[in-house]
């Protein structure tokens, strides 16, 4: 082969050889800058969900209130909330980092992109106070109030300032507004059943606009837009199941749920922490009619006392205290298996509030 020949080949060979070496380098360290930046990606997501956990932490703690949360730094992460078997969870949407818990009750959407976000808490009652719920509420939701109970619906506009709401006499009046989710509380059926999702609605995602129906005794419905009619989500009516009152804790909860199963699981751990504190306050064996703890004690007292009232009132009367607690802690037992079970509870917890009323009048009170 010709000299000339051979060093032309030669050299193509040395430029192919140079491409090649230079692809496999930029390769490298086109590998290593994406890596780098998605371990940055997940080591800030982690961050953002730790600090999120510590503000949730902290509002679930502070009884009552409610706090304005500048999230204008999280505009590019959406914020997931679930709930499963118990156990919540939440995170930053298609990122590893998130954090679970079993043992607090929060009430959320599904997914929250917003620049501001409100956490507000109150205490859930039955008939002591069991825990606080706390409600994480995105300031791009706005609710809609419709129905009759002006009671329920005058006490939600007082104790919701700052959250978007507005109080319609009827659905033709909505006029929502862009980037906006839309949530219809229909305080009592008349609104939403047997209707199909407003016209002013319907061009809306159907993952944006949603509706509770409140009905019956305490009852609720959850529904979700698909198309222009409305999809019942619970195949059964969702009792609530609280003493009622002002600022009901459970009601307000189902307002700020995404659905009824993220509703009942997180219900789930307030029933748990109720057992638990039947029997902080009657003893492990209070089912068993033998008290411990605090009513134990109050029993151990009066008993050396003759012709005490209080005495009665925490054994003898057909509404006594031992009964009613113990009551309460099988109710809610029960509750925790099957969930038609859990009506009980609202009776037996009555019953109790009412034998503590009296025993606040004569003597010492359970709790």
């Amino acid at each position: 082969m010709p000299q000339e020949k051979r060093g032309q080949i030669e050299l193509t060979f040395n430029w192919i050889y140079i491409v090649i070496a230079g692809a496999v380098i930029l390769l490298f360290f086109f590998g290593l800058v994406v890596k780098q930046k998605q371990v940055s990606e997940e080591r800030l997501s982690s961050e953002v969900v730790q600090i999120m956990d510590s503000i949730l932490t902290g509002a679930g703690a502070s009884e009552k209130t409610k706090n304005f949360i500048d999230a204008s730094g999280l505009a590019d992460y959406t914020l997931y909330f679930s709930c499963d078997a118990g156990i919540s969870e939440f995170g930053i949407k298609d990122r590893p980092a998130r954090t679970q818990d079993n043992v607090d009750p929060l009430f959320a959407p599904k997914e929250i992109h917003s620049s501001r976000i409100v956490t507000w808490s109150l205490p859930y009652n039955l008939p002591f106070k069991v825990i606080d719920f706390l409600f994480v509420i995105p300031l791009n939701v706005k609710y809609y109030l419709v129905g009759n109970d002006a009671g329920f619906i005058n006490e939600f506009l007082n104790s919701t300032e700052g959250i978007e709401r507005e109080f319609l006499i009827g659905l033709q009046e909505i006029q929502p507004e862009e980037n906006q989710q839309v949530r219809i509380i229909d305080t009592d059926g008349s609104s939403i059943l047997g209707t199909g999702v407003p016209a002013q609605l319907q061009y809306l995602d159907d993952k944006e606009v949603s509706a509770i129906v409140f009905t019956g005794k305490n009852n609720v419905d959850f529904y979700q837009k698909e198309g222009p009619a409305w999809r019942k989500m619970n195949p059964a009516a969702i009792r609530i199941i609280s003493l009622a009152g002002e600022r009901d804790a459970a009601r307000y909860a189902a307002i700020f749920s995404a659905d009824d199963q993220t509703y009942w699981c997180n219900m789930q751990k307030a029933f748990k922490r109720l057992e638990y504190l039947t029997e902080v306050y009657g003893g492990e064996e209070i089912a068993a009619a033998e008290p411990g703890g605090k009513l134990g004690s109050l029993i151990s007292h009066y008993r050396n006392l003759p012709n005490s009232e209080c005495r009665s009132y925490l054994e003898d009367y057909d509404a006594n205290a031992l009964d009613s607690l113990a009551d309460i802690n099988n109710k809610v037992r029960a509750c925790q298996q099957v969930a038609e079970s859990c009506l009980g509870l609202v009776d037996a917890a009555q019953k109790m509030k009412d034998v503590n009323d009296n025993l606040r009048i004569y003597c010492v009170p359970l709790y």
